[in-house]
């Protein structure tokens, strides 16, 4: 009736001018107005006319009351047949059971500081080149500036004179080493008492140095000193010649012996002594080059730069030093300019690798205890950026110290960041259980509907229909919510659909009024 009466005075506040509505526009709205009041009880009246054994059709409660009951503010909905289907209507049975605490936290993601690379020159010097920009990928090794170093260039040329050196010593080694070995092989076929000519034979090809002719001399002299005694003792014998003739030739003769043994000892000792030497000086000269590659090793080249190094080819390039990535990962710093003067403190190239970061969370003093032996264990969180996603972080600080001025002590967590969609800086949440309540009534959040202040869900009628129900809610978490009064254990609620039954209440408010 409100209806009509309404229509009226609309079209008396618009008599007197000159207006497009026609008939036809006005029985228009009137048709729309009685269709959106009524259309849902002659549907109804259609749902209660198809045959039915149980009360229902095909599953679905069939409503063959259309009353509306009060009920110390609880109302029972009578829904048609095809608007159930369409509503997807689902129900759950409130039970007991256990009731997690849980502590959402805020954190923050921050670098996996043990991947992080602070690249700064070894050596003193001025940029020249800069081949590398921000935010490009890097591999261990790769080149991230040139520094002009004479540091750098004198060590190289050090190394050249170093390495010349240790070559000649090498040689002069290895001679004096075959003339020991030879003139001991001389000296002890002499002691054999070989022939002159047996032993020039033997040692034609062989190199002994001047101690051939040294040998070969006194060796000579002695022979010809034995040859001279010999002779000279049978003149005296046989009285040809004095006595004291005899005495000087046997005289000569233990003189020329004596110093052939002498000459043998002194060259078997200065051989030795001269191969000895010469290995001391290889040694010392090698000693040198290694020193001086192991100044360049501490530079940061590696053995393949020493290797082919050539100081005369790179020329004035001699002394550009490499500045080379320790890690692989992203350049996410980079304060290089080029001619700038750097020497060990100036850090020029920050790299980090970001296929992993860690989630630093502050928990407050008096929430310590939900994170007690949490350490090894996972825990998931969100970021505002990717709604309806989870990530996970592997726990592995707890933190051991509160901190003076926040009262907090620092959680430190792991996170796989492969993908490459966490980004250091990022703030989270995260969702610790503290503890449980056991024999707790509580229900899925969808199941809670809310109209004028009051908190109610719809229950199973014994009708077929749906009853609402006014609920005193207590603790609640982002999956359930804890239910103190209005239901009971074992009843049938709502936990799909209830907006659209809600919906379909405050319509038949509407029609009552």
């Amino acid at each position: 009736m409100k209806i009509f009466l309404a229509i009226r005075t609309f079209l008396a506040s618009n008599a007197g001018r000159a207006t497009s509505f026609s008939l036809v526009t006005v029985f228009g709205i009137v048709g729309v107005t009685l269709f959106f009041f009524y259309g849902p009880r002659l549907s109804e009246g259609a749902a209660a006319s198809l045959p039915s054994a149980n009360g229902s059709v095909d599953g679905l409660p069939v409503i063959s009351d259309k009353a509306t009951t009060e009920l110390a503010g609880n109302q029972t909905i009578a829904v048609d047949h095809n608007k159930l289907r369409s509503i997807g209507v689902e129900t759950v049975v409130a039970q007991k059971s256990d009731w997690p605490e849980r502590l959402r936290l805020t954190g923050r993601l921050e670098l996996n500081t043990s991947s992080v690379a602070h690249v700064s020159s070894l050596v003193e010097g001025v940029i020249r080149e800069v081949p590398v920009e921000l935010g490009q990928k890097v591999k261990k090794g790769d080149i991230l500036a040139y520094i002009d170093s004479r540091e750098v260039g004198e060590a190289k040329l050090q190394l050249v004179k170093d390495q010349v050196q240790m070559t000649s010593a090498e040689r002069t080694s290895e001679w004096l080493a075959t003339i020991h070995e030879n003139t001991t092989a001389l000296l002890d076929m002499l002691q054999e008492g070989q022939a002159l000519d047996e032993v020039d034979k033997a040692f034609r090809n062989r190199p002994v140095g001047a101690y051939r002719e040294q040998l070969v001399s006194a060796l000579a002299r002695l022979n010809r000193a034995a040859a001279d005694f010999e002779r000279i003792r049978g003149l005296g014998a046989s009285a040809v010649i004095p006595e004291k003739e005899v005495i000087r030739a046997r005289a000569e003769h233990e003189a020329a012996a004596a110093t052939y043994r002498a000459l043998k000892e002194q060259i078997r000792f200065d051989a030795q002594q001269k191969a000895l030497e010469a290995r001391q000086e290889f040694q010392a000269a090698e000693a040198a080059v290694a020193i001086s590659r192991s100044h360049l090793l501490i530079l940061g080249y590696d053995a393949e730069d020493l290797s082919s190094m050539d100081p005369i080819e790179e020329g004035e390039r001699v002394a550009y030093y490499p500045l080379r990535s320790p890690i692989n990962g992203t350049v996410i710093t980079k304060s290089a300019p080029l001619s700038q003067h750097v020497d060990e403190q100036t850090e020029l190239v920050q790299i980090a690798d970001l296929s992993s970061v860690w989630l630093r969370v502050d928990v407050f003093e008096k929430d310590l205890g939900a994170i007690r032996g949490l350490e090894g264990s996972s825990v998931t969180f969100q970021v505002n950026s990717y709604p309806g996603q989870s990530f996970i972080a592997e726990i592995f600080s707890l933190g051991d110290v509160v901190d003076d001025q926040t009262r907090a002590a620092r959680l430190l967590a792991r996170a796989d960041n492969s993908d490459r969609l966490l980004k250091p800086g990022m703030f989270v949440e995260i969702e610790l259980t503290q503890g449980s309540d056991a024999e707790v009534l509580q229900l899925p959040t969808s199941a809670i509907q809310r109209h004028a202040g009051e908190s109610f869900v719809f229950l199973a009628a014994s009708n077929g229909g749906f009853e609402r129900r006014n609920v005193s809610i207590g603790r609640a978490t982002a999956q359930h919510v804890e239910i103190r009064a209005g239901i009971m254990e074992g009843e049938s609620v709502v936990v799909s659909g209830g907006f659209a039954l809600k919906s379909e209440m405050l319509s038949e408010l509407m029609v009552e009024e």
